[in-house]
């Protein structure tokens, strides 16, 4: 009788193992959306701050970006993720935010990102940079952005400081995050 059930533990065992959920080919991944967020201290010296969220739908996001869901929601809207983080540059501590939307098609990604209301009117673009198309913008001293898209997703990032430095460091994470889309 223990033969029989080691055997079929065994058997279950090796079963399990088989049917596995996971592949090992990229092109068969599901990520969730936080998955495209860079990591805690991913980029050393960047860790993560008391600000996050994750909003699954419009009702969600609302809550998040009061007053600015609804210019989303036109595009097709599905889920958005978004992280803060602390590091230093120069002399001092810097904020810098991270949001995600998926955008559930290319087309709306492109169309978001092109929407004066949501992408940045009167950035730089950022040839060869990270996505399909990106772009940056500088506030005078005080703060920088860039946005792009990659796939369906509309990417933002943004810093509370405004050097060459720290515009090379929202490009590494850009760069971080359009490394991880399929």
């Amino acid at each position: 009788m223990r033969t029989i059930i080691r055997i079929s533990f065994l058997i279950l065992i090796t079963l399990n193992l088989n049917c596995s959920k996971e592949t090992t080919s990229d092109d068969d991944k599901i990520i969730s959306i936080e998955d495209l967020l860079v990591e805690n201290n991913e980029i050393t010296g960047w860790t993560y701050s008391s600000t996050s969220w994750t909003a699954n739908n419009i009702t969600e996001l609302t809550t998040y970006i009061n007053g600015g869901a609804e210019i989303y929601q036109s595009y097709g809207f599905v889920e958005g993720a978004h992280q803060s983080y602390e590091g230093s540059i120069g002399d001092g501590a810097r904020e810098l935010g991270i949001t995600v939307y998926n955008m559930g098609t290319v087309s709306n990604a492109s169309d978001t990102y092109d929407d004066p209301n949501c992408g940045l009117s009167g950035g730089s673009d950022w040839a060869d940079g990270a996505g399909e198309r990106a772009n940056y913008i500088r506030h005078g001293g005080f703060a920088q952005e860039l946005s792009f898209y990659n796939n369906s997703y509309f990417i933002k990032i943004g810093i509370n400081y405004d050097t060459d430095e720290s515009l090379n460091i929202i490009k590494q994470f850009a760069l971080n995050i359009d490394g991880k889309i399929q």
